[in-house]
């Protein structure tokens, strides 16, 4: 029988009605189990919001369930880093079902002493649960996997700062400002701690024991960038508070001193009540908001802002140069920098390339794109036949297309190198993310260089069907020479250091495949997977109580094969090829030593220097 619109719409007017009705009675049943759930979990706080043991509990369940489902490195981290991630799994959740809740009765909610006490007991709870969920993502021992508050945690930190220089742990830079104003507050003398003086204790404990404790805490692809982030930390983070407003360090020559703490709460931050409590309680005074730290999520890491330190820094080697240019970024940080270095009568270019992450460079009045102000100095070297010094230590990645950008520029004239690979781990995201991004109407494009959407259709559809967890690697670009510079013959050598992240690893990795580069260093940070999304779908998590949040890397980059000729690589090439905890390591070991603290990294730039005078 065939139906008017009109009866269709009563119908399913109707039908909405009564699925109403059906819903309000289950509400009517439910409310009072719910307005109680609700009344203990978000009045248990006294001051702030405290995280109960449930909330807690769901937090960390919702987390390991989204790494399970999405994390694309999970199948390959048991053999990369022996992770056993149900062991993994299983402690975390008994750990955090151990813990105890804090509470205030009812009764003493009146009783202001109480009440002081239950809300520092509950701050410091707060603390240490944000600690267990930053140690626990930690240990996947992935620099692209951290995880953040959504209301970040205050820094505290120091008047110095400390680095590994020759092996030891010394005072590379200090705040003078910072450090007079902890005088005035303690009516001590700090002059004598110097540039160059070695920690040998922080807080009684051996400076080595202490840098272990505090790698627990930060999700490293390497060893070396864990106890970079790590040395750091024992003068400044916004995670393990201890309960002091001091720091003791014994310095080996200027002997023992207990410096003040003080907490970066700036102005136009969002404050965290329970933070504040913790600080108060223990005496540890804001800086007013005149330092100015700030947070880059994309290579984890707090950032000078205002702050000025005299003394050594990584990225100080440009004081060295003759003719220094420098380029900002979209964001007005330093993108690149170039000039000379000048050794012995010889000229040698240094090139400076500080990230990856941006689309235009700007110097003074004038802006360009990233890659022209990259092709500007390398046309300049060209010309005058010079070696080039290329600074990749301080990368902290981006753009993922740059790297082979960049190769492409220094290219030798007439030569095509392989690009670097991909994969992924089948999941339900990247199924819906790449069929659709993948579909095509009319197959059969015309596609010379590299793999061809057809070929990742069928490659993909043939990892469902054979039920594999991750597809081959493939390739899906060759590198030819830039159409503009046609060719770059001169030396070259690459600095690196496990603070070249990300895109930089890809750098790194092209330049010694192709051996278009002598890397003189230690190793790249050794990542291996990144992100993938559209408008529509990403990986972002957060908890449903809105603490934290992380993106969860989703799919698998790494080295190139030996031949262009290659798109798809065999079954097992993920395992082979995917340089998640596999860094490029460099051809001529060299690490930070105290010519470099005290002379601006002169250390480097001679090395480069020696290594560039040998090569043919």
């Amino acid at each position: 029988m065939k139906m008017s619109k009109s009866f269709l719409l009563l119908l399913a007017l109707s039908t909405a009605i009564s699925a109403q009705a059906v819903q309000a009675g289950l509400l009517k049943h439910s409310a009072k189990k719910l307005s109680v759930e609700g009344l203990r979990d978000v009045y248990s706080g006294v001051r702030f919001h405290y995280y109960d043991s449930k909330e807690r509990l769901t937090i960390v369940q919702d987390f390991l369930r989204t790494v399970e489902l999405d994390y694309a490195l999970l199948p390959l981290k048991t053999k990369r880093i022996g992770l056993d991630f149900n062991k993994l799994k299983a402690e975390a959740i008994d750990r955090e079902s151990k813990e105890k809740n804090i509470l205030i009765t009812d009764a003493n909610r009146t009783d202001q002493d109480e009440r002081n006490r239950i809300s520092f007991l509950q701050a410091k709870s707060n603390m240490e649960f944000l600690d267990r969920m930053q140690a626990l993502v930690a240990q996947f021992q992935d620099t692209h996997f951290g995880i953040q508050e959504k209301i970040s945690r205050p820094v505290v930190y120091t008047g110095i700062r400390l680095y590994r220089i020759d092996g030891k742990v010394v005072v590379g830079g200090i705040e003078k400002k910072l450090m007079s104003l902890a005088s005035k507050l303690t009516g001590n003398d700090f002059s004598s701690i110097a540039v160059g003086d070695e920690v040998l204790s922080v807080n009684g404990k051996n400076v080595e024991e202490r840098v272990s404790e505090l790698k627990k805490f930060i999700g490293s692809s390497t060893d070396e960038f864990g106890d970079y982030q790590a040395v750091r930390s024992l003068t400044i983070r916004n995670h393990n508070y201890e309960e002091r407003n001091t720091v003791t360090i014994k310095f080996k020559k200027a002997g023992l001193f207990k410096l003040p703490l003080f907490a970066n709460i700036t102005k136009d931050s969002t404050p965290r009540m329970d933070a504040m409590t913790f600080f108060a309680k223990l005496g540890i005074p804001s800086d007013a908001s005149t330092i100015g730290l700030n947070y880059d999520k994309a290579t984890k890491q707090w950032l000078d802002g205002a702050i000025s330190f005299e003394g050594y820094a990584p990225t100080k080697l440009h004081l060295n140069l003759k003719g220094l240019l420098e380029m900002t970024g979209d964001d007005g940080s330093p993108a690149l920098r170039s000039g000379y270095y000048i050794k012995d009568g010889k000229a040698y270019g240094v090139l400076q390339i500080l990230t990856f992450s941006t689309k235009n460079v700007k110097t003074g009045d004038v802006t360009m794109s990233y890659l022209d102000g990259i092709r500007s100095f390398i046309s300049e070297l060209k010309e005058n036949q010079l070696p080039l010094i290329l600074d990749l230590r301080l990368n902290g990645g981006g753009n993922a297309n740059f790297p082979a950008a960049v190769l492409s520029i220094l290219a030798k004239e007439n030569v095509t190198y392989p690009g670097p690979t991909r994969g992924y781990r089948m999941t339900s995201y990247i199924r819906q993310l790449e069929e659709s991004r993948n579909y095509q109407e009319i197959a059969g494009e015309d596609q010379s260089n590299g793999l061809t959407l057809d070929e990742l259709q069928d490659l993909l559809q043939k990892t469902v069907d054979e039920k594999r967890e991750l597809t081959p690697m493939m390739s899906f670009q060759n590198i030819k020479v830039d159409e503009k510079i046609k060719g770059f013959n001169n030396k070259i050598v690459a600095l690196v250091t496990a603070n070249c992240i990300s895109a930089c690893d890809m750098m790194s990795y092209l330049l010694k495949s192709s051996k278009r580069a002598t890397i003189i260093g230690t190793h790249s940070n050794g990542t291996g997977a990144g992100y993938s999304s559209s408008s529509e779908l990403n990986t972002k998590w957060e908890d449903p109580f809105k603490v934290l949040e992380t993106n969860v890397p989703n799919f698998l980059f790494g080295i190139p094969g030996e031949s262009a000729e290659t798109t798809v690589f065999d079954e097992n090439s993920a395992e082979k090829m995917c340089s998640e905890n596999r860094p490029t390591f460099a051809d001529i070991p060299y690490a930070a030593s105290m010519l470099d603290v005290a002379k601006n990294n002169n250390g480097w730039l001679q090395k480069a220097a020696q290594v560039l005078d040998t090569l043919k």
